[in-house]
């Protein structure tokens, strides 16, 4: 399916919202870590009449916008004349236009997570060292042994991809690094569809260039396409631009490549696409790795959480040629040489949001020309008030919209940066992306019309990015990431970090001090890092452990702390207890959490499939364990009395045990744009949680503050964010 721009549908236009795939891995209140992956919680009903009415918002804009736009570099080319290097210098200020070496890139086919490999080819091909004829079906199967099996569709059951009801023929086992599958490199050099390997997916087939490959997350099986960048981006480009622009505009004497010669404006627009695509591309090397850390298994993946990429199925001459005249064209940092990591969205709302690149004025994003009209530079929108009051039942009834802060860019004030929901239960403060996402609105740059009282302006129109939070106990976090850099939000102190020191293995968890005034940070290697006021009470670095490091956790008087393994094992140290573990004992799935009772005499254990585990004074409450999820359970918190518990996974679920009340989740409105919920913490009262999502963004319930987050800071990074400390 071409998700090109031309298209009005809103499934189209919001595959062009372009998001990086920066990841986090977890968030941590006061002394105690918590991790999280994926489940979705319906929220109660309301025992309130819901309101009648609805509202008006009206905002601009389709996606994040930072980086570039695609309507706009669109309209730069066709009326505003420009060249594709004019408006790549435009939104990308801070860079210059390098080259990169063509290399092979790793694609996760994320449709076939958790899936077995099943691959068919018109021509001969080979899996390991099996020989598959023309024709013929093949399927890669994890075993519960590590190894990967492969098999082969017994006649008569099915043929090419029309496997829906397969018998298959039990064949070798061989180890991950020997699972590939490769086409006969002599027929598939025609680079037809007929002759590539075809990946047949739950819902769909997919025909790809190179070879593919398995690879193992964590014990659920991936699928992973080998193939060099510029063929990447021949499924790339026109997935992301519509290969119709190139045709549009006037015949310009604009640079393209000596080869293609002149082209009609538009075309200046794909050559822009396929520079971004090769840089995002390209400074995405090695980012996608096991759930307990270690060795790279993906570079980038094939959704809109990265770069939508549809293989040989959309492929178009036209793009073709786009990519072939800005051929091993990178961005490239000024100062640090590094490529830039170029994001873009399908339309800035005529202003970029600025960060890693600097703000700029986007003057055509709203290009209007014969055939080609960006739908999304104003927009409006209804929303029933009582969708708001059923998404948070503890507010009662919505009374009042109060938007707290705005980034000052543009009109209305900019993009929303936080706002409260003010209703006859409480109070409900939110980020204003938290808003955007979980009503389905185009971007957060936005305001509100209707029956209730509205204040669209920020109580001081500065410019903030953030609002200012009352200063005293558990108004501020820390966001810590998986290089060692640490970043403060509200009255959290910044006691130093790692940041820019070599790390043999990544950070996989932090915690604090009882007084805030210090905080511990593991490696998953079981290393130990301290700072502030934080005590070194010994490590695991250097030493044999049985598998990574998943979490830590501090003893109530933080004179010691607890490292737990994904394997169960326990590493107590000061004053912290052995209560037990899981170590050399079956799991159905790995460990990935666990929190300490308030007494520091027990503790739980979480693991993926949302299994608890008890030791020392820890009570059973109930579990997910057995039961069917949606996705992975990545970490749990307990409520301060250790009555009962929560569970987080990493669509943004919530799932309460005991006296652990539910908030409202990101379950029920999943974070657009392909992003993930990875961290989960609660405040220190229990009457409100914290979930971090994989672009550094802090979404709140209850009574947690929205203070900021790293991914609306000007100092925001593309690197794996690693938790969330709230200040004691």
């Amino acid at each position: 399916m071409n998700r090109g721009l031309h298209s009005c549908s809103p499934e189209h236009r919001r595959a062009l919202s372009r998001v990086s795939k920066t990841k986090l891995v977890r968030i941590i209140v006061g002394s105690l870590a918590a991790v999280m992956p994926t489940v979705w919680v319906a929220n109660s009903t309301p025992a309130f009449a819901l309101s009648s009415g609805s509202l008006t918002i009206s905002g601009h804009g389709w996606g994040h916008g930072r980086g570039g736009g695609q309507w706009g570099a669109f309209g730069y080319a066709v009326v505003g004349g420009w060249s594709a290097n004019q408006i790549l210098q435009h939104y990308f200020s801070n860079t210059t236009i390098g080259t990169a070496t063509n290399e092979n890139i790793r694609v996760v086919m994320t449709e076939n997570d958790g899936y077995p490999i099943v691959v068919t080819d018109a021509a001969p091909f080979t899996v390991a060292s099996t020989s598959f004829a023309a024709g013929s079906t093949a399927e890669i199967v994890r075993l519960n042994t590590g190894l990967w099996q492969i098999n082969t569709l017994k006649p008569g059951t099915g043929s090419g991809c029309n496997v829906t009801a397969p018998v298959w023929t039990p064949g070798p086992s061989v180890t991950e690094a020997q699972a590939i599958v490769s086409p006969n490199t002599a027929i598939y050099s025609a680079e037809t569809q007929a002759n590539a390997l075809q990946l047949c997916m739950p819902s769909r087939s997919i025909f790809l260039r190179g070879q593919i490959v398995a690879a193992d997350y964590g014990g659920s099986p991936r699928t992973v396409n080998v193939v060099d960048v510029e063929d990447y981006l021949r499924g790339v480009v026109p997935s992301e631009s519509p290969s119709s622009w190139g045709t549009l505009g006037p015949v310009s004497s604009l640079p393209t490549s000596p080869q293609i010669g002149a082209k009609p404006a538009g075309f200046q627009a794909l050559m822009v696409q396929a520079v971004e695509a090769r840089s995002y591309a390209l400074s995405s090397l090695g980012e996608f790795t096991s759930p307990s850390g270690g060795q790279s298994y993906a570079d980038i993946c094939d959704s809109t959480q990265c770069q939508v990429y549809l293989g040989m199925n959309n492929e178009n001459t036209i793009t073709d040629q786009a990519i072939q005249a800005t051929a091993g064209e990178v961005m490239r940092m000024d100062g640090t040489n590094a490529i830039a990591r170029t994001e873009y969205s399908a339309s800035t709302g005529g202003y970029t949001y600025g960060g890693t690149f600097p703000a700029v004025v986007d003057e055509y994003d709203d290009v209007c020309i014969p055939y080609a009209c960006n739908p999304n530079h104003d927009w409006t929108t209804t929303l029933p008030i009582a969708s708001i009051e059923t998404l948070y039942p503890t507010l009662g009834t919505l009374t009042q919209i109060q938007v707290t802060a705005r980034n000052g860019l543009g009109d209305m004030g900019g993009r929303v940066i936080s706002l409260d929901l003010i209703g006859t239960g409480g109070t409900i403060p939110l980020a204003g992306y938290t808003f955007e996402w979980n009503f389905g609105l185009k971007s957060d740059w936005y305001s509100f019309a209707g029956p209730i009282a509205i204040n669209n302006n920020s109580p001081a129109q500065s410019g903030s990015t953030t609002s200012t939070p009352t200063t005293g106990p558990g108004n501020g976090y820390l966001i810590d990431s998986a290089v060692g850099g640490v970043e403060t939000f509200g009255d959290a102190g910044n006691y130093g970090s790692m940041a820019g020191k070599y790390l043999y293995k990544p950070l996989v968890g932090m915690a604090s001090t009882p007084d805030g005034k210090g905080y511990w940070m593991v490696a998953s290697d079981g290393g130990i890092f301290t700072f502030g006021n934080a005590v070194f009470y010994g490590s695991m670095g250097g030493k044999a452990i049985s598998a990574p490091i998943v979490a830590m956790a501090s003893t109530p008087d933080g004179k010691g702390y607890w490292l737990l393994g994904s394997d169960g094992a326990i590493y107590p140290f000061g004053d912290a207890g052995n209560y037990g573990s899981m170590a050399g004992k079956h799991l159905n799935k790995p460990m990935v959490g666990m929190w300490p009772t308030a007494d520091g005499k027990g503790y739980w254990m979480v693991a993926s499939d949302g299994g608890i585990f008890t030791f020392g004074d820890a009570q059973f409450y109930g579990s997910m364990g057995g039961k069917p999820l949606n996705k992975p359970v990545d970490g749990m918190a307990a409520t301060p009395n250790g009555g009962g518990y929560w569970l987080v996974a990493s669509d943004g679920g919530i799932f309460t045990f005991g006296n652990a009340t539910f908030y409202g989740s990101l379950g029920k409105a999943p974070i657009n744009n392909g992003a993930w919920a990875t961290s989960f913490s609660a405040t220190k009262d229990g009457l409100g949680y914290y979930i971090l999502d994989s672009l550094g963004r802090v979404y709140t319930f209850g009574d947690a503050k929205f203070m900021g987050d790293p991914n609306h800071s000007a100092g925001w990074q593309l690197v794996t964010y690693a938790g969330i400390t709230v200040t004691p």
